[in-house]
């Protein structure tokens, strides 16, 4: 098993204990893969910055405007989102707060 993948099976068996229902484990899910395509945004616009591709910027924001779209958010609200997504992470990675209280 790759090392990453063994540091982030055992940071889920570590957060068992601290899940108390079902609702926990959707919260933590959905807060996870939020923070996901935060992350995601966040390495698109940091590799444009670093490469200075041809036609990277273009690319970028289609395709951002395309996943906005779909999902029915403005770009406004969706980095609105991220910052409450990645805060909540944050505290639900160092434990100090139940899933169910970080929406």
């Amino acid at each position: 098993m790759d090392t990453s993948l063994k540091i982030a099976f055992l940071a889920v068996i570590g957060l068992l204990p601290t899940i108390s229902n079902a609702t926990d484990i959707q919260d933590i899910l959905t807060i996870s893969k939020m923070t996901g395509a935060c992350g995601v945004m966040q390495q698109m616009v940091a590799f444009q910055a670093s490469t200075n591709m041809k036609g990277g910027d273009e690319f970028i924001d289609r395709f951002w405007r395309t996943e906005l779209a779909r999902i029915g958010k403005t770009q406004e609200a969706f980095l609105k989102e991220c910052e409450g997504s990645i805060a909540a992470y944050e505290r639900i990675w160092n434990l100090d707060t139940p899933a169910s209280s970080v929406k």
